[in-house]
């Protein structure tokens, strides 16, 4: 009997080694778990519920999920439940053999896209492979600077080490968990190296320095552009660019650039930009002056995969994108012709034109294979004019060269030529050319300077031009150049206004109310900025008056003021607003202004304080039934309108936004001299009381014409007749300016 128990004793004894060891590995693995160091043993709770995060539960559901389980680790019992909770237990095959035992890594990983494959139908889930370059610690989450571009996590910092490659899932630019360290290789491409030591390198990528060990010496390298190759957190490659090409950068887009004499070149929208003369650093694209700058590019195949900015912009040409008649960008046809010899070229192909020959481009632009069409006269004092099909002119002369792309939409006409002979034909379409010589001499460094800055932005760079030739930049070429206005461009060449040793935003506008203001009244992050822009008085008395009070306000503007403007009929006006049946229109223009900027356009519900949901407003706030005003800039323009509803209040900002809304409340103005204007699209100023008549009206009495920032162009011809000469007029209207020479600050910029 004894010894047939002996088996069934044995057993029992097996049993309870078996349990106790593998009590002993679950407290081993206790004592080894530490939640801030990568396991391919174990996964946090907490990676888990960041993996989960594309589920129909929210963190605080799972939250309070996961704390019923008291795990700081996935054990085989808790993924059971957690398939059944998800609804996948079915189709995922998966049974629990030690429930206390953590689930590797692996296993996992194998589980959990499983996972994506039934839950992830929008498929928010990705797995990459990338290289960690650095990791940032950023409030309650970690920065992962990736040779793939930056993601944000919320996993322990100490997860990554710098130079290892990793699998991870990426949701929504987040890192949401690890699937493994990867041990193959991986390229950091288009870095710049700046130097290469027996022991060290030190290189330029996404906008940071790197210095790292150089442990194998057969790797050979030297500065410029190069991939570099790392493996298991080594170096272990260095693949040097060296086929380059040169030329004016005239146009670039998110996925082209066009190069001069070599067209349009295709690049993957991630385009490093170094500079490689004085100081070697990294720069953007936007740095790059088109037309104006030596550069360099770097290629692979048919591809720019980096550019080398070689020296400082030269400024010496502009680039203006010509409207349309509707003020678009893009025509549907394009004739032109020139008043002396010309000569055509478009892609690898030339010709020569006579003098008035109707040329037209869209012959040669017959598909979309990225030529640009290009018309340059053969001397200097060639004009090119826009024409219809008949060959009759419809603009003006343009100086230079045009250029016209073809566009899924029809054809971009872009004007290169000197800036100062752009100038030339901007002064007298901003200033009239009988004005004195003063005047438009200060005109002139006005206008060069608002042209300089916005010519290194370069905003329509995607159409091949700095700046267009409407008001939205300077007006250009509506009136033609005179001898006036060559006078003063060529008296002031290359002079422009510098505030802090950076060339200013020379705003002006036509005529006063006896005052300018500051930045405050377009609403900006910080006024500072435009410190150069100050509160100024045009008339004879200046009693240094705070016009933010609406009494104040109110008797100056209904007063009598003599000024160096006040004698033009825009110095004081007066319009009645009426609110009957304009509830839509001004709703269209709300709606409009607010999708260009939300913090400008504010809705309320009724009491003033509570923000409501902009998507119901139209609807729910019924019509506009008053209007006032809540604050008023030291210089007496509104800051902030109310507009009240039915059900609702509307706080406008910025003197354009309500302009644009008492603009459409208007039947006519009357100006200081008794002429009128009807069918007003905007107010001429935010200079205006808003005073509620017993009709129901509101009169709106105002002055001036313009935003009423910079200089009062009427104010400067005044100042000028007065005896002021241009630099007087220039300090008068700008606070703590320098005049300096383009060639000046291209030492100064940093490009």
């Amino acid at each position: 009997m004894k010894k047939r128990n002996i088996p069934k004793i044995s057993a029992v004894i097996l049993g309870v080694l078996i349990c106790v060891f593998i009590g002993v590995l679950i407290n081993k693995l206790k004592e080894n778990y530490d939640p801030e160091v990568f396991s391919e043993d174990y996964i946090s709770i907490d990676e888990v519920k960041q993996e989960l995060a594309f589920t129909v539960y929210s963190k605080d559901e799972w939250d309070d999920w996961f704390s019923d389980r008291k795990q700081e680790y996935l054990t085989q019992s808790v993924l059971d439940e957690l398939l059944k909770k998800l609804g996948v237990s079915e189709q995922i095959d998966f049974v629990v053999k030690r429930k206390n035992s953590a689930i590797p890594r692996t296993e996992w990983n194998q589980i959990y896209e499983q996972i994506l494959g039934f839950l992830d139908m929008e498929q928010s889930v990705t797995k990459e492979s990338l290289l960690v370059l650095n990791s940032l610690e950023l409030d309650d989450q970690t920065v992962l600077v990736t040779n793939q571009g930056d993601y944000y996590t919320r996993l322990q910092n100490t997860y990554f080490t710098n130079w290892m490659a990793y699998e991870i899932y990426i949701r929504e630019n987040q890192c949401i968990g690890i699937a493994q360290v990867s041990r193959q290789g991986q390229t950091v491409e288009n870095v710049y190296l700046k130097s290469c030591q027996r022991e060290q390198i030190c290189f330029l990528f996404a906008g940071a320095v790197y210095e790292i060990e150089l442990n194998d010496d057969q790797i050979s390298c030297e500065p410029g552009v190069c991939d570099l190759v790392f493996t298991d957190g080594t170096l272990t490659a260095i693949k040097t660019k060296q086929d380059f090409i040169q030329g004016q950068m005239l146009s670039y887009d998110d996925s082209e650039i066009e190069i001069e004499d070599y067209g349009r070149i295709h690049h993957n929208g991630k385009l490093p930009v170094y500079q490689t003369y004085g100081d070697v650093s990294e720069k953007s694209i936007s740095d790059v002056v088109l037309g104006n700058m030596d550069v360099a590019y770097v290629t692979a195949g048919k591809e720019v995969c980096a550019i080398l900015i070689l020296q400082p912009a030269d400024i010496k040409n502009i680039r203006v994108l010509l409207l349309a008649d509707d003020g678009t960008n893009v025509r549907k046809d394009i004739y032109l012709k020139c008043s002396v010899k010309a000569v055509v070229t478009c892609g690898d192909e030339t010709k020569n034109t006579e003098p008035d020959e109707l040329l037209h481009p869209a012959d040669a632009l017959t598909d979309t294979s990225g030529k640009t069409y290009v018309l340059k006269p053969e001397t200097e004092d060639g004009r090119i004019y826009l024409c219809d099909q008949n060959g009759t002119a419809t603009s003006n002369g343009y100086f230079g060269t045009i250029e016209v792309r073809n566009t899924e939409n029809g054809y971009t006409v872009v004007n290169e030529l000197p800036l100062e002979e752009y100038l030339s034909a901007v002064v007298p379409s901003e200033m009239p050319s009988n004005f004195s010589a003063e005047a438009l001499k200060a005109q002139a460094v006005c206008a060069r300077s608002y042209a300089y800055i916005q010519l290194m932005r370069a905003d329509l760079a995607a159409y091949g031009a700095h700046i267009n030739d409407s008001t939205s930049y300077q007006v250009y070429n509506k009136v033609e150049q005179t001898k006036e206005s060559v006078a003063a461009v060529d008296a002031t060449c290359d002079q422009v206004m510098t505030w802090m040793g950076k060339v200013v935003e020379a705003y002006y506008f036509s005529t006063s109310m006896g005052y300018t203001d500051t930045a405050e009244i377009w609403n900006v992050d910080d006024p500072a900025d435009y410190g150069y822009l100050k509160k100024t008085c045009l008339n004879q008395t200046d009693d240094g008056m705070d016009l933010s009070d609406e009494t104040t306000f109110t008797r100056y503007i209904k007063g009598n003021a003599d000024g160096y403007d006040s004698d033009i009929r825009y110095y004081r006006w007066s319009a009645t607003a009426d609110l009957s049946d304009k509830t839509e229109q001004v709703n269209e223009i709300l709606s409009a202004r607010h999708s260009i900027s939300p913090q400008n356009v504010l809705y309320y519900e009724s009491d003033g304080t509570t923000e409501m949901d902009v998507s119901d407003a139209g609807k729910k706030m019924g019509d506009i039934t008053g209007m006032s005003v809540e604050a008023r800039s030291g210089s007496g323009s509104i800051l902030t309108l109310n507009l009240t509803y039915e059900h609702g209040v509307v706080k406008v900002k910025t003197e354009y936004n309500i302009r644009k809304i008492l603009g459409c409340m208007i039947e006519k103005i009357v100006y200081a001299d008794a002429t009128e204007s009807e069918n007003m699209t905007m107010l001429p100023s935010a200079f205006s009381t808003i005073e509620k008549q017993e009709d129901g009206t509101y009169l709106l009495s105002g002055g001036g014409y313009g935003h009423g920032l910079g200089m009062s162009q009427n104010g400067a011809n005044g100042m000028a007749k007065a005896g002021m000469n241009y630099l007087d007029i220039l300090n008068y209207f700008y606070q703590d300016i320098k005049i300096e020479t383009i060639g000046e600050m291209e030492g100064k910029k940093t490009l």
